[in-house]
């Protein structure tokens, strides 16, 4: 099943089309990544994270400023590197070798030295230390659900007393469900799909998978989490939610 293959599919879009992997556009395609449309693709990183920052300081904390921060999927360094320019310490985590290899050449190319990027394990998430901030954005959906709640659970384990997560994920892919039952139980059903979009046939698979926000919920209360801001999101037709909280210091 193709579910089970969303690691090995993630570093085929990392070692031929890393960009498009991240940000499905057209553009950024690696046959169509002109100059001005990858400074175009790093500006849409470092205003997602002004964004963050603002809305952290908003609703939350208004002298908030991340030390030590952590950015689940990190893919080529999008958000890591805006990132490294408002914490001491950046972590970048991404289960793709190549995503983490164009990820470390574009920090080199800026001259960023206070990141580091780390490749995950085939099951989860595996991290020492805890982090002041916690993002994670365009990801969970191209987790299977059961393993993606999985990884949130871990990721709340390593967030810092005080500290802050920007989570997002995808509650709703109108079709999704079929389209994914299809992939995975029709024998080439993907490259055909593929054929459909004028993509290559033997393109590799971006899953979209909706999550149920009431799971989500209940994990979060596991932490004596009560409060959160949260933003709806809407990316073709998949709606998502973008869910800030801190994590409270026990009791």
């Amino acid at each position: 099943m193709l579910s089970n293959n969303t690691d090995r599919e993630w570093e085929k879009f990392g070692t031929n089309d890393p960009y498009f992997g991240v940000i499905t556009h057209e553009k950024y395609h690696r046959s169509k990544l002109t100059g001005e449309n990858r400074d175009e693709f790093f500006k849409s990183g470092e205003k997602y994270i002004d964004k963050v920052l603002e809305n952290i300081r908003k609703n939350i904390d208004p002298a908030y400023s991340p030390k030590k921060a952590l950015d689940f999927g990190c893919g080529v360094g999008r958000l890591v590197i805006p990132l490294a320019r408002i914490a001491n310490h950046v972590i970048g985590v991404d289960v793709s070798q190549s995503m983490i290899e164009e990820a470390k050449k574009n920090c080199e190319s800026r001259m960023i030295t206070n990141v580091e990027l780390i490749k995950s394990n085939n099951d989860v998430l595996s991290l020492d230390g805890k982090y002041d901030l916690i993002n994670s954005y365009n990801v969970f959906q191209h987790i299977p659900v059961k393993r993606g709640e999985h990884i949130f659970d871990n990721l709340l384990t390593h967030v810092e007393d005080g500290g802050v997560c920007v989570l997002h994920f995808t509650y709703k892919v109108p079709w999704g469900t079929t389209l994914q039952w299809m992939r995975d139980h029709i024998p080439f059903a993907h490259n055909f799909f593929n054929i459909i979009k004028g993509r290559n046939y033997n393109a590799p698979v971006l899953q979209m998978n909706p999550y149920d926000i009431n799971h989500l919920f209940g994990l979060m209360q596991n932490y004596n989490i009560s409060e959160f801001y949260a933003e709806f999101t809407q990316h073709s037709l998949a709606s998502g939610i973008l869910l800030y909280f801190v994590k409270p210091a026990k009791a």
